[in-house]
């Protein structure tokens, strides 16, 4: 592959893709993904270092049981994962593959593994079930891309392997697991620290249509995701309703209570104005066991959306308060269980217009035309929601790095989240010469200035 044409290269991200696109898995599951990864990253050169090796086990968040770890893992072993690869990954998932191996990363780029807990269209106007690569999980789908974020990774890295003696400083691609509810990437911050640079790409989102491409997205929200479980006392509720303690009772209680809280403002907006800074959810809330029992247990999903860290905290310990009140004034037991959480980040601005001017600069396609046009190309843009790759992003620019997250525009299918949602798979191979040719401007000669294109 270290010797492939261009166009074989642009064939092998699309095959890579789709061959992800089979597999979901879900945070913290992802075995066989890292497994093909990984042989996808070594048949390269590379020495990937997957799982254990490479993440803070004790900063994992929303861990699935122990059981469904295992038969996640059972799973990839019977669809032929490498055993090599998931006894070195043990109970993690998860890669880190450097150009460089040994020196410090001057440029750490991030790309997801995980999938979604949802079913997939079937039907013919589905390419993915038209074209027979659609998931072979029920209940499981690539919705979101990351499939397609994986495949770029991989691209990218066939494209450095084969001008890695043109890059002077080392180049770190992060394969992070457990992107979706905000869970991976606090166990992965030390894979990013002393890196000059970072950045995240995401197909689609507020890019929707092939070619264009967003190099600095900004106002992602500081997000807490956490469980408050109630337990009580479980009695007859005819015989003797006087001997039990109602949890469920007090988890509704605790969710009018939550959004009763005060929102979290400042003073800042124009001429006084109060600006919003944060606000609860509850998603979810459910409980007991039967109608003629109290219920003896009840438990809410809930999360927070803030402008920065100082007002998420605030807000959750504000709502840690509020419950744990609840369950006092009840006699009802609580458990409060972090289940995600991400940080607020902004893409820097000088970063973000390189990225820019390196698209600009890259040479036409086999059709003459420009691989993204300067009409199509933006170095701003806002995103008020929330994604794991901020807390790494904040990391590296405490740490004195700039950070940036880009769109890669591309035609979709169906929106994110949804069981119809597909994208462009042609916007792979441009958005790969793309990353390689940043790589080759921040860590050492410019790639790509003289390629030919591909036919």
């Amino acid at each position: 592959m270290n010797r492939a044409t261009d166009a074989e290269l642009a064939a092998a991200l699309i095959t890579w893709r789709r061959e992800l696109h089979r597999h979901p898995e879900t945070g913290w599951t992802e075995f066989w993904t890292t497994a093909f990864a990984a042989d996808v990253l070594h048949s390269l050169g590379y020495a990937p270092r997957v799982g254990r090796e490479i993440l803070n086990p004790d900063q994992r968040m929303g861990l699935p049981a122990p059981a469904v770890l295992e038969r996640a893992r059972q799973r990839a072993v019977q669809e032929d994962a490498d055993p090599r690869w998931l006894e070195r990954m043990g109970p993690a998932t998860g890669i880190v593959a450097d150009l460089h191996p040994g020196r410090e990363p001057d440029l750490v780029l991030r790309f997801d593994l995980d999938a979604l807990e949802m079913p997939e269209a079937d039907d013919a106007g589905h390419l993915p079930a038209r074209e027979g690569f659609a998931s072979r999980h029920p209940g499981l789908c690539h919705a979101c891309g990351h499939d397609g974020h994986t495949a770029l990774g991989l691209g990218l890295a066939a494209l450095l392997r084969r001008d890695a003696t043109r890059l002077a400083r080392n180049v770190r691609l992060l394969f992070q697991p457990a992107e979706e509810g905000v869970r991976g990437a606090s166990a992965l911050i030390q894979q990013v620290l002393g890196a000059r640079r970072f950045l995240a790409v995401h197909l689609g989102l507020g890019a929707p249509e092939s070619g264009s491409l967003v190099t600095g997205l900004s106002g992602f929200l500081a997000t807490t995701k956490f469980d408050a479980r109630f337990t009580g006392r479980a009695a007859h509720a005819g015989l003797a309703p006087e001997a039990g303690r109602d949890a469920l009772q007090g988890a509704a209680e605790a969710l009018l209570a939550l959004h009763a809280l005060p929102d979290q403002t400042d003073q800042s907006g124009q001429e006084g104005q109060a600006k919003q800074k944060g606000r609860i959810n509850v998603g979810l809330l459910a409980g007991g066991s039967a109608r003629n029992i109290v219920p003896d247990q009840a438990v809410m999903a809930c999360e927070t959306r803030c402008v920065d860290r100082e007002a998420d905290n605030a807000l959750l310990a504000a709502a840690s308060a509020t419950l744990g009140r609840i369950a006092r004034e009840r006699e009802l037991g609580l458990e409060i269980t972090i289940q995600g959480r991400a940080g607020c980040a902004n893409s820097d601005a000088e970063l973000a217009q390189l990225l820019a001017r390196t698209a600009l600069e890259l040479p036409p396609g086999p059709d003459g035309q420009p691989l993204f046009a300067a009409g199509k190309i933006c170095s701003e843009g806002r995103m008020a929601a929330s994604e794991d790759a901020a807390t790494l992003m904040e990391a590296v620019q405490l740490g004195g790095g700039q950070a940036a997250y880009a769109l890669l525009g591309a035609d979709l299918a169906g929106g994110h989240h949804t069981p119809h949602f597909d994208f462009d798979e042609s916007v792979l191979w441009p958005g790969a010469l793309w990353l390689a040719a940043v790589c080759g401007r921040l860590c050492g000669q410019a790639l790509l200035t003289v390629r030919r294109p591909y036919v």
